[in-house]
């Protein structure tokens, strides 16, 4: 049978219950209870931090002013001032890499330098790159009428020769020793198509090549220049300038009798003159 407490029972129980739990949380916190200085002797600045203690109640510890304080304040606000602006980054944020300008351009003007050699070694009458691709590949256009892929890629160049023809088109193999060299003559024909460039000659019009670039950018840019080149090279030379009318080397040499020539000047001019009237 449970058992019914009545109004003053029920009051005396709670009172007790109360006062067992008062007696057991003070003897607790007497047993785990250790002296201040010994804690801040083995907790580290950051562990003070973290339990709530700000650098005012740390500098009173060990004995500062007021005016020591705030002098100590006034100094890290100074420093922090003077810092660079790259110091003053968020926490695990790297520094902006510096800029070399100077380095990158030695490095271009070197790879440009060793380009030109390569090609020079191809075609001794090279004297400049006009032009080039990073990566191009060589396609032939079979009888079956699909595209075959030939055993040449590598970077392409379009290179200005001191010899006829001026300009050349160059691709150096990189899968064999056989490299691709085109002349951009008046019998270049040439067509821009989605990722190919395609040419012919006008003189062997059934053997069609093209090449593919993996960039969109450079298939542009080289097909561009390629379509200026060719216009221009399509053009029909200039008349040569008139030659200049053969001089006789002396007056004595004109005037020679025993080998006629025609005077410098007009023969009336040397003819006697006519008497007065």
């Amino acid at each position: 049978r449970k058992r019914v407490f009545g109004p003053r029972e029920a009051q005396i129980c709670i009172a007790d219950a109360l006062e067992n739990a008062k007696s057991s949380a003070a003897a607790l916190s007497a047993t785990h209870s250790t002296p201040s200085h010994a804690t801040s002797r083995h907790k580290t600045p950051r562990a003070q931090a973290a339990f709530g203690a700000s650098s005012d109640a740390r500098a009173a510890k060990i004995g500062l002013s007021q005016k020591q304080r705030a002098a100590i304040r006034k100094r890290g606000k100074e420093k922090e001032e003077k810092m660079p602006r790259q110091a003053k980054g968020k926490r695990g944020q790297s520094p902006p890499a510096a800029t070399t300008n100077f380095a990158n351009q030695k490095a271009a003007s070197q790879a440009a330098t060793n380009s030109l050699n390569s090609l020079r070694r191809v075609d001794p009458s090279i004297v400049e790159i006009l032009a080039s691709a990073t990566h191009a590949t060589l396609y032939n256009f079979g009888a079956d009428q699909e595209w075959e892929r030939a055993d040449v890629e590598g970077p392409l160049f379009i290179a200005a020769r001191n010899a006829h023809p001026r300009v050349r088109l160059v691709v150096l193999n990189r899968l064999s020793m056989t490299n691709m060299v085109e002349d951009v003559d008046e019998t270049f024909e040439l067509e821009v198509v989605d990722r190919y460039l395609i040419f012919r000659r006008s003189d062997d019009e059934t053997r069609i090549r093209g090449l593919w670039f993996h960039s969109l950018e450079e298939h542009a840019r080289m097909g561009e220049i390629l379509e200026r080149l060719v216009e221009e090279a399509q053009q029909p030379p200039p008349p040569p300038p008139p030659a200049a009318p053969a001089v006789a080397a002396s007056l004595m040499g004109a005037l020679s009798v025993n080998e006629p020539a025609a005077p410098l000047l007009s023969p009336s001019l040397f003819a006697p003159p006519a008497p007065a009237p």
